[in-house]
């Protein structure tokens, strides 16, 4: 468990072997820490060096010798901060470059790009990626799927979708007229005919279409991006939900 949390943190094995023989041993000599741990020399150094760095290790002079020591284990915190602002950093660079990278990619070739998501994580991609476009959705054959993972993902998504003001115009299946979910806020809905449902649906928004079909309990979503692709699936929503019940 230890090793596992000081590995997902970004330690090298070679700097956890270090840390954790620095914590038992207190103020040491290099040779003698080499003695604690049996790793050569030059891993040793580089360990300390990296160690150094991330500010989990630190040195004292006396007589001309360096005499090395681990952080307070409460300096883990200070680093994962640490880490976490150098991503925040380099975050807001990428999207300042963004709009220069667009200008790069070719006018005459369509961009197009196909993705599968498997399982619930890959569902909540999904869903996290309708949220980050901010687009509408248009959605055929949504089902009100009572699965416990989808009860318990859908309140926190359309609590933020409503907070984002995405609106949600969708042609149900015929069997949940009569549920509180085809009457949710910033949503317009109408019902498809009974004997077209299925166990798929479709979602409309900015230049994505993504088809979700569920097998049992776990979905699979696969997703198109293309905004002639989207555009044309949105105009036939359209004559859909001009023919669909209210």
């Amino acid at each position: 468990m230890e090793q596992k949390i000081l590995e997902e943190i970004g330690l090298a094995n070679s700097e956890i072997i270090i840390y954790r023989a620095l914590l038992r041993t207190g103020s040491v000599k290099v040779g003698e820490l080499m003695k604690e741990v049996a790793l050569h020399r030059s891993r040793v150094y580089d360990a300390i060096n990296r160690l150094i760095d991330k500010g989990l290790v630190s040195y004292v002079i006396k007589n001309n010798i360096k005499y090395f020591e681990a952080s307070d284990p409460e300096k883990l915190v200070s680093y994962i901060e640490e880490q976490k602002e150098k991503l925040n950093q380099k975050e807001m660079s990428v999207k300042k470059l963004i709009p220069e990278l667009r200008k790069k990619i070719s006018p005459t070739k369509p961009h197009a790009e196909a993705h599968v998501f498997l399982g619930k994580e890959g569902f909540k991609t999904v869903r996290k990626d309708v949220l980050r476009q901010k687009q509408d959705i248009y959605m055929i054959g949504a089902i009100g799927k009572e699965d416990k993972f989808v009860k318990y993902f859908f309140p926190g998504f359309n609590r933020l979708r409503i907070k984002n003001k995405i609106k949600w115009k969708v042609l149900f299946d015929h069997e949940v007229k009569n549920k509180n979910i085809t009457k949710l806020e910033l949503m317009d809905s109408r019902f498809l005919p009974k004997e077209f449902s299925t166990p798929a649906n479709i979602n409309i928004y900015g230049d994505r279409v993504v088809t979700v079909l569920w097998k049992g309990d776990e979905p699979i979503c696969f997703m198109v991006i293309n905004k002639e692709i989207a555009d044309s699936y949105r105009k036939w929503f359209e004559l859909m939900w001009n023919i669909s019940e209210k």
